[in-house]
């Protein structure tokens, strides 16, 4: 067509595309450090699966519609690709074609028409997003001058590309001209019978004569080129970055835990003290994966479309959440990547360097962001409202971590600043004091099996199971019921356990989940003090909490433990046949999955099962369930706070249970036990619907 403006426009463009990367990525490195490059076989097949299979868009069954549109106009790019490398060759020579894509091989002309049809399949998905987008209007969705924009670009690219070839084929065929390059092998024909949706565009432009469609064709071209020069150098500017982004943020996506773990703090350190450098304090302290999960936000806002938060009116939007964090980044990249750099170079100096040394030590602070990050960028009733039931990173179609966040600038507030909800100071200093958020004497804690002849490690140090009774069940007269249901469970599938009585503790995950690292680890250290000395192996937990922190927090700290859910251990005592389930259940049943039981540790199916098994047919499913479980509102501390803004999260959860037409609802965590019994009570349906953790109903349909 023309090198010299090939050349031109390519420079041009790569270079203002490059100079903007290189930005992008200075900022992510001067954030801070994150290990995420192991087990690079998992982080393949997770990328292929979520991000190119794009399995959280098409997986809804809600917006399974809307998904595979996104999805068809993904991969319509993806195989886009090798079109757009031809056209640019095509600029440098005519007839240009990749190595087994030309016309003497087969996959060329299979090519083509993969991509004939592709450019028709997402001209009609944009057409489709903008109806969404101006019509329809899902609440969801952000609309904004950005979006119809790059909907716009695109459909720009599927046009002009069917134009250029539609009138391509009319200069061959409608007005002989015989100087234009096109495929035409015996063995598969003219490409053109491989290229419907072609045919119909030179169908619609058949009616224009050589001299005009010769310059079309030209004009086409090129601006099928410019429009995706453009495209390129649009993204890094806005909410489409993810297009550059996505595939790398779900490769480096946390594996083996369902989002970054909760860092263990140098407590001991006096300089991470003196730095406020303990939790997420400045915008600085992000690590570089955490910039990543900004720069990919889809602004889709499926996260607030799942949040209970949000849904019922509390300040947690975590779209506004992730947007105003990204832009205090971006106002302050300067800052922090200067910060970085002056850190680097006072890590190089020796001792001997002292008034260098004291210079950048001085520097280092003055780059601090103007803005507090809680109170001035996210408020403080914002923080606190979230429950941490990952809701909403189960549905983010580019695997963006809320959560650690969330805690590590909690710990940055309860540690550095002291700002923590007041509300909380009761429950914290009953761990304090007694090991339990309720305060109530640590010598009460196994009064809860008096006259069931349960042995403690100190007189049964052999015991083949520890029965992690955690504080609820120890000292919550509704859960004390379920201790002892889940005791005689034990007793007569005749399991070898024993439990610590006074001498178990919280878990302390209360206390982590609202920043106290302080307060967990000196639980979490008195425990595993007691455990490896009674040389523990294997533990059993009825609350998903205590599995959660026992399991996944505690190795951290030297307890390594094997960890499971009273509901799993059941579902094996059954199949085992050591105890057998009466079928005859009657009256309707469901089952509200806890998140801290259903998207931390995957466990779905084994409460099912059984429950299957004890009503049968009569065992309906809620509408919101499994990983779209909606949460009854008191992880991540909010079971010792005050929820006086909006709707209660629990009521919601009753009146989505009540809707089903059920008489019972099994749960199989004692904070949702406590929560969804309370909503019953407020909606004065307690008689009518009642709740029982699965361990009752085990034992209430024992044989």
């Amino acid at each position: 067509m023309n090198p010299l403006l090939m050349t031109v426009l390519l420079v041009v463009a790569l270079t203002i595309f490059t100079r903007t990367m290189i930005g992008k990525i200075k900022l992510l490195a001067a954030l801070e450090p994150a290990r995420r490059l192991d087990h690079l076989k998992e982080r393949v097949m997770s990328m292929l699966v979520i991000a190119v299979g794009q399995k959280r868009l098409i997986g809804r069954a809600k917006e399974r519609s809307s998904g595979i549109m996104h999805a068809l106009i993904f991969w319509g790019f993806c195989v886009l690709l090798i079109r757009s490398i031809t056209l640019y060759g095509e600029g440098f020579h005519q007839g240009f074609q990749l190595p087994f894509f030309g016309e003497e091989h087969l996959t060329g002309y299979l090519y083509l028409f993969l991509k004939d049809i592709m450019e028709g399949i997402v001209l009609l998905m944009v057409v489709w997003a903008i109806f969404r987008r101006a019509v329809i209007r899902p609440k969801r969705m952000h609309n904004s001058f950005e979006a119809y924009l790059v909907l716009v670009m695109i459909a720009v690219l599927m046009i002009s590309d069917l134009t250029y070839d539609g009138i391509r084929y009319n200069l061959i065929y409608l007005h002989g001209q015989t100087d234009i390059h096109f495929f035409n092998n015996p063995a598969y024909g003219s490409e053109f019978l491989w290229t419907p949706v072609t045919l119909v565009a030179a169908f619609l432009v058949s009616g224009i004569g050589p001299e005009v469609s010769a310059v079309i064709m030209v004009l086409m071209f090129w601006v099928h080129i410019c429009t995706q020069l453009i495209f390129l150098n649009v993204l890094p500017t806005g909410k489409h970055f993810h297009v550059i982004t996505a595939l790398p943020n779900v490769f480096l996506k946390s594996l083996g835990y369902p989002h970054e773990k909760t860092k263990l703090l140098d407590l001991e350190d006096e300089s991470a003290w003196e730095n406020e450098s303990l939790g997420i304090n400045h915008i600085h302290q992000l690590n570089w994966k955490q910039g990543l999960d900004l720069y990919t936000c889809t602004e889709c806002g499926r996260c607030k479309e799942v949040c209970p938060t949000y849904l019922t009116e509390k300040p947690l939007n975590l779209f506004d959440f992730n947007d105003a964090l990204k832009h205090e980044l971006y106002a302050n990249a300067s800052k922090v990547i200067k910060r970085a750099d002056l850190v680097s170079r006072l890590a190089k100096k020796t001792p001997d360097q002292v008034e260098d040394i004291e210079f950048l030590k001085g520097e280092i602070p003055m780059l601090n962001s103007p803005n507090q990050l809680v109170g001035d960028v996210i408020a403080e009733d914002t923080l606190w409202a979230c429950t941490t039931c990952r809701a909403c990173e189960a549905v983010c179609p580019v695997t963006i971590e809320h959560v650690p966040r969330i805690i590590a600038m909690r710990q940055g507030q309860t540690l550095m600043a002291e700002t923590y909800p007041k509300e909380l100071n009761v429950a914290l200093k009953g761990l304090e004091r007694n090991g339990n958020p309720w305060g109530i004497g640590y010598d009460k804690r196994a009064d809860w099996a008096e006259g069931l002849n349960i042995p403690t490690l100190a007189e049964k140090p052999d015991a083949e199971y520890l029965l992690w009774v955690g504080c609820a069940g120890s000292f919550d007269d509704r859960t004390k019921k379920v201790s002892v249901s889940l005791a005689k469970i034990l007793q007569k599938a005749g399991v070898d356990f024993a439990i610590l009585g006074v001498e178990e503790k919280c878990t302390g995950d209360f206390a982590r989940k609202v920043g106290n690292e302080m307060l967990f680890q000196m639980m979490a250290t008195e425990n595993i003090e007691t455990l490896n000395g009674y040389g523990v192996k294997k533990i059993i937990a009825a609350c998903p909490h205590c599995l959660n922190t026992l399991k996944h927090d505690y190795p951290d700290l030297g307890g390594n433990y094997e960890v499971i859910h009273h509901s799993v251990f059941i579902k094996e005592l059954v199949k085992a046949g050591k105890i057998k389930l009466d079928p005859s259940f009657s009256g309707a049943l469901t089952y509200h999955d806890p998140c801290y039981l259903g998207r931390y540790n995957d466990v779905y199916h084994e409460p099912r099962e059984i429950l299957k098994s004890i009503a049968g047919d009569r065992y309906q499913e809620l509408d919101r369930h499994g990983s779209e479980s909606f949460c009854c509102g008191a992880g991540g501390g909010r079971m010792w706070m005050e929820e006086n803004i909006g709707k209660r999260i629990n009521q919601e959860r009753a009146e989505q249970i009540v809707a089903k037409d059920v008489s019972h609802v099994a749960v199989a965590c004692p904070f949702c036990l406590t929560m969804v019994e309370d909503g019953m009570k407020a909606l004065e349906k307690e008689e009518s619907v009642k709740t029982l953790d699965l361990a009752e109903l085990v034992e209430q349909n024992m044989v």
